[in-house]
């Protein structure tokens, strides 16, 4: 995790893809983690409001755009679920705090969270 966190910094690229998720290694941007699920769109949605319920106070939610947001502490996260194929969907967390900055720590808690979930 470090090392891939090193090597966005160090060269400059935006995206980096990192350890073993259910479908391949999840992938790293300045302000998301995102990885793919061979789960239904509904399953993931519901384990990702679960979380979402668990680590802060959710704002809105949209179950046909599969989109909720959620307050922890000072941060907005915004967890989208996308179907992609019958059999796949992927997960992003977005997480930016009170001056719109990312926060890649807490968007990082909440995917591990739901990571846990879906396992």
């Amino acid at each position: 995790m470090v090392l891939a966190l090193g090597l966005i910094s160090t060269s400059g690229c935006a995206l980096a893809l990192v350890g073993a998720g259910v479908a391949g290694g999840y992938a790293i941007s300045k302000d998301a983690v995102r990885n793919t699920f061979d789960r239904s769109k509904e399953e993931v949605y519901s384990q990702s409001m679960a979380v979402a319920n668990e680590v802060g106070l959710v704002t809105s939610e949209d179950p046909k755009k599969g989109e909720i947001k959620v307050r922890v502490e000072s941060t907005t996260v915004t967890i989208t679920v996308k179907k992609l194929t019958n059999r796949t969907v992927e997960l992003k967390v977005k997480a930016r705090n009170q001056v719109m900055m990312p926060d890649l720590d807490v968007a990082q808690n909440v995917y591990n969270r739901i990571f846990e979930k879906l396992e």
